[in-house]
């Protein structure tokens, strides 16, 4: 269902009154460790599923659970936010900030106030930035290989203007500060952006502009002249994501790029847009959610680890000490093994990363982590059993966890297992467009004989190389493959 509406502008704070106590909220794909108390925090989870349920209309053939674990906290103020991330209010634009995201040692962190309302008659989600990194990770993991920037950027950044309302989710209303650029007059031609890709310098000296760019072109495609060229974009984006050329693919299905730059430079000028209005999500239910307090010695450990994502040692350190003060908890030894793993510091890493392992901690990357450094070429059977284990368990805690599926698959072939191809190929299926993903199965398949699917994924492997030495990896692997075929 397509409905009009007029551009409209922004939110408003309000200050939330509560107390620091801190609780974890579980949904059905979210945990939240919040200070926000149970209804804001209870409000905000239920949103979060509103979104994902929203990618699963939009997209039905996406991978929805990512691969990288997703940490979220609700906080209740701007001071909650501040002390979390204080890099923001360091800046002379500091103030403001509603959200923060950020990845690290294979997760990403959301941080997200709860003091902030939408306007009833405003269309503009205040965390939109959030939405868009969101929606960027299920996009990038659910195809196999990398799409056109103005495509990808461009969808990610329509959908990220996502609103949630109690009865209905609005999918893409235009967003002020994109059309604010593109009016500045300073534009991008519509070729250079359909023809750029990662490396473009378009991208590397404004993103901010090509991401107007991009959505301009992508909301026009979606919803301009009464979505005429929606489906149109949808045979577009089957078409690149089977491997056709995806200039071969504008072609096709959108047409000539010149017939199409006054018709998106007259939408971007225009007053009134059109978007799209879906129901919520009915199964989604607020009485679902399990809400338990958590202990301080807890919280200030994911408070350390959050700091470590980004960046921030001496918080990091502060939280460590205030976790071990109060008792202790595995993340904090967590947290202290990733900032010496930072140093450079093996031995001292290796030591905090089994204290973490042997007090039970659940974080796969520990184990992971752990595994790598025990590694050698040389290693002997007592450690590589020992490795295999960590391995096990950290695919066990996240079975989405594609590097530790290619190395448990190196490590059970250097042990004689049988098939460690499949667990390869369980990474390739999760990371589709990781060339070394494909390196991996490609040299086991061709350990078991298996030449024909060892070459068909050195073929992916050479399509999706990034730099000079994936690229001479490839070359290698072809080489050996030929030479067993050969003999």
């Amino acid at each position: 269902m397509i409905r009009t509406f007029c551009l409209l502008a922004l939110l408003a704070a309000t200050p939330a009154a509560a107390a620091d106590q801190w609780i974890e909220l579980r949904s059905a794909h979210f945990t939240i460790t919040s200070n926000a108390g149970k209804g804001p925090t209870s409000t905000l989870a239920w949103q979060l599923e509103q979104m994902r349920s929203e990618a699963a209309v939009l997209w039905p053939w996406a991978q929805l659970d990512l691969n990288r674990p997703l940490v979220v906290f609700a906080l209740k103020d701007e001071q909650s936010l501040k002390t979390l991330a204080p890099a923001y209010w360091e800046r002379k634009s500091g103030g403001g900030v509603v959200t923060v995201w950020a990845s690290g040692y294979e997760r990403t962190f959301l941080a997200l106030r709860t003091d902030v309302e939408q306007d009833a008659r405003r269309h503009v989600n205040p965390y939109a930035s959030s939405y868009f990194a969101y929606f960027s990770l299920i996009l990038q993991q659910s195809v196999p290989r990398r799409l056109p920037p103005w495509f990808s950027r461009g969808l990610a950044a329509v959908l990220s203007n996502t609103v949630i309302a109690d009865n209905s989710v609005l999918v893409g209303p235009p967003i002020p500060w994109y059309l604010e650029t593109l009016r500045e007059g300073r534009r991008i031609l519509l070729g250079d952006l359909i023809a750029a890709r990662g490396d473009s310098p378009l991208i590397k000296s404004d993103l901010n502009l090509f991401d107007a760019e991009a959505w301009a072109l992508v909301h026009y495609l979606m919803y301009g002249e009464k979505g005429a060229r929606s489906n149109a974009l949808g045979r577009y984006a089957a078409l690149v994501v089977n491997g056709t050329d995806p200039d071969v693919a504008f072609r096709e299905t959108l047409g000539q790029v010149a017939d199409l730059v006054g018709p998106v430079r007259a939408y971007v000028d225009r007053n009134v847009f059109a978007y799209k209005a879906i129901m919520v999500d009915a199964e989604v239910k607020r009485e679902t959610f399990t809400i338990t307090p958590i202990p301080p010695a807890e919280v200030a450990a994911r408070r350390a680890l959050f700091h470590v994502a980004t960046r921030r040692p001496v918080e990091a350190r502060a939280a460590i000490d205030e976790s071990r003060k109060a008792g202790g908890a595995p993340g904090a030894d967590v947290a202290d093994a990733l900032l010496l793993d930072t140093e450079d510091k093996d031995e001292a890493a290796r030591a905090a990363f089994t204290r973490a392992v042997d007090a039970g901690t659940t974080d796969a990357f520990a184990h992971y982590r752990l595994a790598s450094l025990l590694w050698t070429r040389d290693a002997n059977k007592e450690t590589l059993t020992r490795i295999q284990t960590l391995l096990s368990k950290a695919v066990s805690l996240n079975v989405r966890y594609a590097a530790a599926y290619d190395f448990l698959a190196q490590v059970k072939a250097e042990l004689g297992a049988d098939q460690p191809s499949a667990l390869a190929m369980r990474a390739v299926v999760l990371e589709p467009a990781d060339a070394h993903h494909r390196l991996t199965a490609a040299r086991l398949f061709a350990e078991e004989n298996k030449l024909d699917d060892a070459m068909k994924q050195l073929q992916a492997a050479a399509e999706l190389a990034d730099g000079p030495d994936e690229a001479r990896q490839v070359s290698e692997l072809r080489a050996w493959i030929e030479r067993r075929k050969g003999g």
